[in-house]
């Protein structure tokens, strides 16, 4: 896991009360007790967080927390190309 992901993974853990420990890139929102309303917050905390707009057909039906990271990862390398 890279320094990226960890740090996805510290913000989804703090903004849910989840140890981070207990938090896998494999892990499902719902076996961590996320549900789709907390995973829609934990997004829009990490687009704020990582100044991007994530489109609205991407905030729905994540249910992993690799689903999140990509997300993530996805939109900062968007980000990245149009600043070129």
């Amino acid at each position: 896991m890279n320094k990226l992901e960890q740090e996805i993974i510290n913000i989804i853990a703090e903004l849910n009360g989840i140890d981070k420990d207990k938090i896998k890139t494999d892990s499902a929102l719902s076996s961590l007790g996320i549900d789709s309303l907390s995973a829609l917050e934990t997004l829009v905390a990490l687009e704020e967080k990582y100044d991007i707009k994530i489109p609205e057909n991407e905030l729905k039906n994540v249910k992993s927390i690799m689903e999140i990271i990509s997300i993530v990862l996805r939109n900062l390398d968007r980000k990245t190309e149009g600043n070129n």
